[in-house]
């Protein structure tokens, strides 16, 4: 039977649901803990690793040297050291579009808490206020507003066609250009320039990495909405919360940080034009499914000797 090292802490409640989608036949050792000791002792003995939150240094893979294959929890590799695997021979596979229907529902979800004010509302009601006419003084209805897509992959896609439900006039940018037989498409700077929101669905790597920063939020339409539910790093922080504080940026949606988790003192908790979810986006019991489903079943075709679908592979050791 393979041993499974899992990289994330869970309780007994998540253990349980994560065994049962990944079925009887695997070893799964979760971390007790995050730190290098945590993770260590997960991978000790393991030839499998599942990487989630948790980062996988080179020198982790060092005291692991059972490891055949890493498996990402979804689609982000941003957590595995991907030339030391490579140069050790292993094998290095994930889930794409597994998780874009959890994540685009979230996103659609922020962007109508951030237009309709819906967490300012419920803690009002639940402080004794009903009438809350100044309340709602600026907020929009999604049906009415340009959203902006930057990037449409398998998540970018699902949430635009879930705006195309609203009647939104949804426009988009990509580095590679148009998509075949879908209009809309604009450079980045044209983007900005001419979309009430903004909706970020990019991979993090050196050349998205703070995309946006003060000269990009300063190309906005004063009072447009951002939604970032991809990674934390493809923004500014510090010139996102500029933004927000002068109104050049009207609302914000933010599953994702950077750092992560946000420490307490961070501006973005205390603003009141803020709607903030602790990297939930793909954390729901259909993708939990989903997700360990896929893995497990790539991690027991791997043990066998049989291929994996050449969609999940990003390189074979």
């Amino acid at each position: 039977m393979p041993r499974v090292a899992v990289l994330e802490t869970v309780d007994d409640a998540l253990a349980a649901a994560v065994r049962a989608a990944a079925g009887p036949d695997l070893d799964l050792r979760s971390a007790a803990g995050l730190d290098a000791e945590g993770l260590a002792a997960a991978l000790k003995g393991a030839t499998y690793a599942v990487v989630r939150g948790a980062r996988l240094t080179p020198e982790l893979l060092d005291g692991a040297p059972d490891i055949r294959m890493i498996h990402a929890w979804g689609t982000g590799l941003n957590c595995i050291p991907l030339e030391a695997a490579q140069a050790r021979g292993i094998t290095v596979a994930r889930s794409p579009g597994l998780n874009a229907p959890s994540v685009a529902d979230l996103t659609l979800g922020l962007m109508l808490a951030v237009l309709r004010r819906i967490p300012a509302a419920d803690a009002r009601l639940r402080q004794g206020t009903w009438k809350m006419d100044a309340l709602w003084e600026g907020a929009r209805d999604l049906s009415e507003l340009r959203v902006g897509l930057v990037g449409v992959g398998a998540i970018g896609q699902a949430v635009a066609r879930r705006l195309r439900g609203f009647g939104c006039d949804i426009a988009y940018t990509r580095p590679s250009g148009p998509l075949d037989g879908q209009p809309g498409w604009l450079p980045l700077e044209g983007l900005l320039e001419s979309v009430d929101i903004l909706s970020l669905h990019l991979p993090l790597n050196a050349a998205t990495r703070q995309l946006l920063g003060a000269a990009e939020f300063a190309r906005m339409r004063r009072g447009a909405v951002l939604i970032n539910t991809s990674r934390g790093g493809l923004v500014d922080q510090a010139a996102m919360i500029e933004a927000l504080v002068s109104g050049q940026l009207g609302g914000l949606g933010l599953d994702v940080f950077d750092p992560e988790p946000p420490a307490p003192d961070n501006p973005l908790l205390s603003l009141p034009n803020t709607v903030l979810t602790p990297h939930v986006g793909g954390r729901t019991e259909d993708n939990l499914t989903r997700m360990v489903g896929n893995w497990a079943r790539n991690i027991r075709a791997h043990h066998a000797g049989q291929p994996i679908p050449a969609s999940d592979i990003v390189f074979s050791g």
